[in-house]
């Protein structure tokens, strides 16, 4: 048997399966209420993973490449990179799709399927999580410089508050005047 025909006949399992290791970053009651609450509006983050999971799932069953899962992929990687998870945490649901499908084929993966199209699998969610880091350290960036813009913005209206100029730290320049 062809591994996508395999992943095709248990796909529903693997998905939930896959969704479930997936919460597990959050505390249990969170956890059980992304799973259980279906609205969007209610669970916007347990919405958002399910979609993207399904999407990532169903783009490496039919062996799509990862630059065409990018926004699957965005969508629940934004959301971890934002939360307070380390980033071997936040990205550790690519790798959890591998225990997924171990746990929902079990043998049959091993006696049925070419070791080749395993390894394939394997690769290509390998090369997700790399994507999925790049993703995610660009998030990053962007919620520090963020984080750096508003310190900035209230430093100086402290200073102004007091009295003194605001001063670029790099140049010393009375507001900002080097573009730091």
């Amino acid at each position: 048997m062809q591994l996508p025909e395999l992943l095709e006949s248990k796909h529903a399992a693997i998905v939930d399966r896959w969704c479930d290791l997936t919460l597990q970053v959050y505390p249990p009651e969170s956890a059980r209420l992304m799973i259980r609450e279906k609205d969007r509006f209610r669970n916007p983050v347990g919405r958002v993973t399910r979609e993207c999971l399904e999407s990532l799932f169903e783009g490496l069953r039919t062996g799509r490449p990862p630059e065409e899962m990018v926004d699957a992929l965005d969508g629940i990687v934004r959301i971890r990179a934002v939360q307070d998870l380390s980033p071997s945490a936040a990205l550790a649901f690519l790798l959890q799709l591998k225990q997924a499908i171990r746990e929902e084929l079990g043998d049959d993966v091993s006696t049925r399927v070419p070791a080749e199209q395993t390894t394939a699998m394997h690769c290509g969610i390998d090369r997700l999580a790399l994507q999925a880091f790049d993703i995610f350290v660009l998030c990053r960036e962007k919620v520090h410089d963020l984080r750096i813009g508003e310190i900035k913005r209230r430093t100086s209206v402290l200073l102004e508050r007091m009295g003194e100029p605001a001063r670029c730290g790099p140049c010393d320049n009375v507001n900002g005047g080097c573009g730091e």
